[in-house]
């Protein structure tokens, strides 16, 4: 009768680590389904333009932006901003409408009451507007300072370019201090992460043209050989104008001239 008791106690026992261990399974189980579920799928990378040395890139969470990708956020978005290509009275606005997700509402705030203030003064009907680079004031690394707490100070230097029915009216180089800031509030409509944030607590600076130098031309490759390289032993022929007649072949100066024929003698009457 013991033997029987004894095996029922054992099965017993055996149930119930069964069940322990499908309830630590099942819990397991349900922690990776929802991990899966609210964990972050979409992870952002900030790639530097300038890979010949390599480089070490941060994925997920608040990944590290290499200064010339705040650069060209900050340019791009800024130059779009000020993008007014029919009627600076109707396309203003829509350009802070359109690149909303990439403002500050502090920033979109202020760019509204500068739309506000240029419409009172007559600045921008029939106006167009256009930003570009001046020529040799492109991107360098002492135009981003990193303030360390998510933010960024870029200076553009810019060309700023207003007609009025086809007539320039206005042409100035400036210089905005841009400040960029993180943003990843809508992921969806700013894969970025970034938004222009305006100025912050400086304000634009007009630069005078001799302060804006053009890059230097490339000087033009030199046709010299190397002296590490074999000399030519005779000049290469110089390229000769289609146009022009081939010249006459050198004579020696001991070689007779060539015979000329007489005329033959005229008729007579």
């Amino acid at each position: 009768m013991s033997r029987y008791l004894n095996a029922v106690a054992q099965a017993t026992s055996t149930v119930r680590v069964q069940r322990w261990t499908i309830g630590v399974l099942g819990l397991i189980a349900l922690a990776a389904i929802l991990n899966a579920k609210f964990k972050d799928t979409q992870l952002t990378a900030h790639i530097p333009p300038d890979l010949s040395n390599g480089a070490a890139i941060k994925i997920g969470g608040k990944p590290e932006v290499p200064p010339p990708n705040v650069y060209a956020f900050g340019f791009y978005m800024w130059q779009q901003v000020n993008n007014w290509t029919t009627d600076g009275a109707q396309d203003y606005g829509k350009q802070i409408y359109a690149l909303q997700h990439y403002i500050t509402p502090a920033c979109r705030e202020q760019l509204k009451a500068d739309l506000k203030i240029k419409g009172g003064n007559g600045e921008l009907v029939t106006r167009t507007r256009a930003m570009m680079e001046i020529p040799g004031q492109g991107f360098a690394a002492n135009r981003v300072t990193n303030h360390g707490n998510g933010s960024w100070t870029v200076l553009l230097d810019l060309a700023l370019i207003e007609t009025s029915r086809g007539l320039r009216v206005k042409e100035a180089y400036i210089r905005y201090p841009l400040r960029v800031v993180r943003y990843d509030a809508t992921r969806e409509n700013n894969p970025w992460g970034l938004a222009i944030d305006c100025f912050g607590d400086r304000h634009p600076e007009r630069l005078e043209r001799s302060e804006a130098k053009p890059v230097e031309p490339a000087p033009a490759p030199s046709t010299a050989v190397p002296s590490i390289l074999p000399q030519p032993l005779d000049p290469l022929p110089s390229a000769r104008n289609p146009a022009e007649p081939p010249e006459a072949p050198p004579t020696s100066p001991t070689s007779p001239a060539p015979a000329v024929p007489a005329a033959p003698p005229a008729p007579k009457p």
